[in-house]
Order: C-alpha cells, then structure tokens, then sequence
C-alpha cells in the first residue's frame, strides 16, 4: 500500500515538482500547502502517513507547523526539507526527532525516508 504525503513549501514550483515525482513513483500526495498554517489544516484533514514541510516560508514556518502537528499527533511522521544546514537547525531537529533532507535533494533519498 502507498504511503499518503502532504508537500508543504513555499515556493510552488517545488511543491508541484515534488507533487509530480512522488506521484510517479507511487505515493499517495493527498495536498499541498504553501506555508506552516495550512501545513496544519491539511494534516487535520488529510492525517497522512509523512508531512515533507520546508522549515523557512512566511505565514507559519516549518517549525511552528512542526510543533502544532505534533500537538495533534505527537507521532506524526514529518521531515523537514531545508537549504539551511546550519547546526542550530539540525540540532532544534533533533530535539525534535525529526530528519533533514538538504536542499537540493535526491528523489531516491527521499523515497527512501517516506517508505522507510
């Protein structure tokens, strides 16, 4: 069975590309959000198997979505996709139990976490 996946990014080119490529590689993309508020909506809706949400975007940011999903449902499977490697960003993930996929990423890489 298909993992279900919500692709939460601010820029709407990634979303779509990702969208596009998980699609062909058979997981389930029950929604996309542009930013940390409908990052939250749409797990409220959708409860899907992993959330991918970039950790930078106005209106809500990766981190403050990160924290009310997980106030939902504290098992919620969510990685974290970033062009930031800086190491307060990998530490706060961490703490978190949440893992980063650099930006740019490897679809292999990220196929592999998802069905992981």
């Amino acid at each position: 069975m298909s993992k279900s996946v919500i692709v939460i990014d601010d820029d709407e080119d990634t979303v779509r590309l990702f969208t596009e490529f998980l699609e062909e590689r058979g997981v389930n993309v029950v929604g996309n959000g542009f930013n940390g508020t409908s990052a939250v909506k749409l797990f409220k809706e959708t409860n899907p198997d992993v959330v991918l949400i970039d950790l930078n975007m106005p209106n809500g940011s990766g981190y403050y979505a990160i924290k009310k999903i997980q106030e939902v449902n504290p098992k919620a499977r969510i990685v974290a996709v970033s062009a930031d490697s800086n190491y307060t960003t990998e530490e706060k993930l961490e703490k978190l139990n949440i893992p980063l996929i650099q930006k740019p990423f490897k679809m292999d890489q990220v196929i592999s976490i998802i069905n992981d």
